[in-house]
């Protein structure tokens, strides 16, 4: 989720149908030890079933439904005596929010709620204090409260966090872990709160307002955020610090932003090519709860027409089969040519799209349906890394240095060597690598998408598709190629060719929902805890 702006009204931002926020429930295990050792929290994500609905709808299932389903989500519980919740983590917002009773009205949203009056330890701080808008103009509203917030055995004592009142319906409770300068209440008031980062070093959970993020590959049901520590076992080479940028308008550090550099393709055959200027340097917010990532519309539009990218109703699809089977990457280079270079598998920016049922969703050649994970930013909005592009990274928040580090993930490792970031924000570990530098600004000021809204969408017929241009490298197998194309306004259409556009020709298939359930390992908190 990019960072909330209070009451500030700003250009919508262009989402994939609403499904930028494409994650997976998760069912948490903690496991408690007390040691002498270094202070970090580690938790280990598990799946299980989807939470709890605060309301569910008698009306037709929308696609949020079944999305809902592959959410990561955190068990927690509120006050004395402990009420459940169920709540996203999120790297681009500051807030911790939680459902209300009935403030999610007639509509339908995820998570138990909580109530504040039924709980011995509750504190009102500010009364309708709260209001959150995001890019699809979904809304919170709520208070300000205080109260016990406890993670299986370990509780954060008088946690500040906000108590919805009135909700858009889709969405689930968020524990956002940003910086003190991204609250909601920081834009309205310019002051802010300890929120629950501060609040666990002040109780002496972890040592420093740090954290890791280790997303694992996409079909992974596995993921690892570390509080206080990072772990040397989860990536290849040296993690390479960046520093954090400034926000234009404050001049503050509100977001998660670091300078994005370049950008190449590698083929396996014919090598690689730059998709960007030698003088290329955008802002980039990394975002773990945004599933797309938004490039500007000339990259992305290379990028579509190399990968072969379809449309159906203006989102973006490509055939499973000839991405797995395809090696080549897609690299992100970071803070000039001294800095980092993330590479991803063309086959990690796709995730299958399932039916009502779950089962993969089949184009008339066989061939099953992928979404695409880069979505174009209209001009003037936010450049988001979201999960698409983290998985393939290993990335360390800290934020009491003001920098994030940066190595290539290791997928699918059982390994763990933890190392602790003290007070002073430093590992002192050997590890750390530092990078030439370079200064961008954040100018962006489109609002953030919510947290688990999505669009309905019904599709009543069998998917097939014409595509209009091949891309370089991945020749698509399912028709022939045409030179007819119909696009929804706003789709990427390249330069050099147009891209296709999904049909719908054949015959009905009864029930047939388009659930654009990601499988995109949207990282959140697991299983095992160590600390002093």
């Amino acid at each position: 989720m990019i960072m909330a702006l209070w009451n500030q009204t700003s250009p919508k931002t262009r989402t994939w149908r609403g499904s930028t926020k494409a994650l997976l429930f998760f069912n948490l295990l903690l496991f408690a030890s007390a040691t002498a050792g270094p202070k970090f929290v580690s938790l280990q994500l598990h799946r299980n079933a989807q939470p709890s609905l605060v309301k569910r709808s008698v009306a037709e299932v929308p696609l949020d439904y079944f999305y809902a389903k592959n959410l990561f989500w955190l068990n927690a519980t509120v006050g004395t005596p402990p009420q459940p919740v169920q709540l996203q983590i999120d790297t681009g917002s500051s807030d911790v929010w939680v459902f209300g009773p009935d403030s999610c009205g007639s509509g339908q949203c995820y998570g138990k709620h909580y109530d504040d009056s039924q709980s011995s330890t509750a504190s009102l701080i500010d009364k309708d204090g709260f209001q959150i808008t995001y890019g699809d103009y979904s809304q919170v509203f709520g208070d300000y409260m205080s109260d016990n917030f406890q993670i299986s055995s370990i509780t954060i004592k008088d946690l500040e966090f906000a108590v919805a009142r009135e909700t858009s319906e889709g969405l689930i409770g968020v524990m956002g872990i940003g910086f003190d300068a991204g609250e909601s209440i920081a834009y309205a008031s310019g002051k802010s709160y300890k929120n629950i980062m501060d609040s666990m070093v002040d109780q002496g959970l972890i040592s420093s307002r740090s954290y890791s993020l280790w997303l694992n590959d996409l079909e992974s049901g596995t993921g690892n955020i570390l509080f206080g520590g990072y772990d040397t076992a989860k990536f290849k080479g040296n993690l390479t610090p960046i520093a954090i940028q400034n926000d234009a308008q404050s001049g503050k550090i509100t977001s998660m932003t670091v300078p994005w550099t370049s950008l190449s393709i590698t083929d396996p055959t014919e090598g690689t090519t730059s998709l960007t200027g030698k003088d290329f340097a955008e802002p980039a917010l990394l975002d773990s709860g945004t599933s797309l990532s938004f490039v500007p519309q000339d990259i992305y539009d290379q990028v579509a027409s190399f990968a072969n990218v379809f449309y159906y109703e203006d989102m973006a699809y490509v055939e499973c089969e000839v991405m797995k089977s395809y090696k080549g990457t897609l690299n992100f280079g970071f803070d000039g040519s001294g800095g980092p270079m993330i590479s991803v598998l063309f086959s990690e920016l796709c995730p299958p799209m399932v039916d009502i049922d779950g089962a993969p969703i089949t184009l008339s050649n066989g061939n099953t349906l992928c979404g695409f994970g880069l979505e174009a930013a209209q001009e003037g909005d936010t450049i988001v890394l979201g999960d698409s592009f983290l998985r393939s990274a290993y990335v360390v928040y800290n934020l009491d240095r003001k920098e994030i580090a940066i190595a290539p993930t290791i997928f699918e490792t059982d390994e763990s060597n933890v190392v602790e970031i003290d007070a002073q924000g430093s590992s002192g570990d050997q590890i750390w690598h530092l990078s030439g530098g370079v200064t961008v600004q954040q100018t962006a000021t489109a609002r953030p998408e919510g947290p688990g809204q999505q669009d309905t969408m019904t599709v009543t017929t069998e998917l097939s598709y014409t595509p209009t241009a091949t891309g370089f490298h991945l020749t698509s197998s399912a028709v022939s190629q045409t030179s007819t194309s119909s696009q929804q306004s706003g789709s990427a259409q390249s330069t050099e060719a147009s891209q296709g556009t999904a049909t719908s020709s054949a015959a009905p298939k009864s029930g047939a929902f388009v659930s654009l359930m990601i499988s995109i390992i949207f990282l959140f908190l697991g299983s095992e805890l160590i600390l002093t």
